[in-house]
């Protein structure tokens, strides 16, 4: 990664003396002035290099403090990722077992009626639920009788 990095380096400098000495054949400028402006370039280059390089240096160094995090952070996502498949699946078995006892239970309830039907007797553990809503209501519905204490 390195090599990779001053190979870059070494081409932006490269790429840039060649542009630099294009522009100078290239130039309507006497030679005077282009090597004043060659001495000012060389010269801020000079001043300015270290700092440059500096800097450089505390983005790379931020840039690896970064990538430190983002794959610190993938690798909590993917743990996060991995437990909630699991319970995902824990919830997917535990309603699958729910579902069939739940069928199991309407099917036997089934089967009780069908054998009471073919007894023809009333089931003996019949609850008060059940037998209630079986009965007819005593009184009549709203409207219907005439002695409500309801008055209009």
């Amino acid at each position: 990664m390195d090599q990779q990095k001053t190979q870059f380096v070494y081409g932006l400098i490269t790429g840039a003396l060649i542009g630099a000495a294009t522009a100078a054949l290239f130039t309507p400028k006497n030679g005077r002035d282009i090597r004043a402006d060659l001495m000012y370039g060389a010269e801020m280059i000079r001043e300015k290099g270290p700092e440059w390089n500096e800097k450089g240096h505390e983005v790379t160094e931020k840039g690896r403090e970064v990538v430190a995090v983002v794959k610190e952070s993938i690798g909590v996502a993917r743990e996060w990722k991995e437990q909630v498949e699991s319970a995902a699946e824990d919830v997917k078995h535990e309603l699958a077992e729910f579902k069939e006892q739940q069928d199991a239970e309407q099917q036997d309830h089934t089967e009780q009626k069908k054998d009471v039907k073919a007894v023809g007797a009333t089931p003996t553990s019949a609850t008060p639920a059940t037998a209630s809503s079986t009965s007819k209501p005593t009184t009549p519905p709203a409207g219907k009788d005439k002695t409500s204490n309801y008055s209009v």
